[in-house]
C-alpha cells in the first residue's frame, strides 16, 4: 500500500489552482481592455494592466489559441512608437451577416 504525503499534495493543489485562477483574472482583463481600446500591443495591454510584458505575451498567446483575440495586423505602438503586431476581439458571427 503506498502512502500519500497529504500535506503536500494539498500544498501542491492549492498553488496551482492559484496560478490557474490568476492566469484566468489575467485573460480576462486583457480581454476587457482590448475591448475599450478596440487594439491592444503587448506593451499597451502591460502598462495600461501593469503586468509584465512577458506574462502579458503569453496570455495573448492563449488567447488567440482560444479564440478569444485575433491578430488586428501590425501598427505602431503607442508606448515604444515601434511598428508590432496588435490584437482585437474577434468578429461576432452575426456580424458576419449584419
Amino acid at each position: 500500500m503506498t502512502l500519500t504525503n497529504v500535506t503536500e499534495t494539498s500544498i501542491d493543489a492549492y498553488h496551482s489552482r492559484s496560478r490557474r485562477t490568476i492566469g484566468q483574472a489575467q485573460c480576462d482583463r486583457i480581454v476587457e481592455y482590448v475591448e475599450r481600446a478596440g487594439t491592444a500591443t503587448i506593451a499597451e495591454i502591460a502598462q495600461a494592466l501593469h503586468i509584465e510584458k512577458s506574462s502579458v505575451s503569453g496570455r495573448r498567446n492563449e488567447l488567440i489559441a482560444a479564440g478569444r483575440l485575433v491578430l488586428a495586423g501590425e501598427r505602431k505602438c503607442s508606448v515604444t512608437n515601434r511598428t508590432v503586431q496588435s490584437v482585437k476581439l474577434p468578429a461576432r458571427q452575426g456580424a458576419l451577416f449584419q
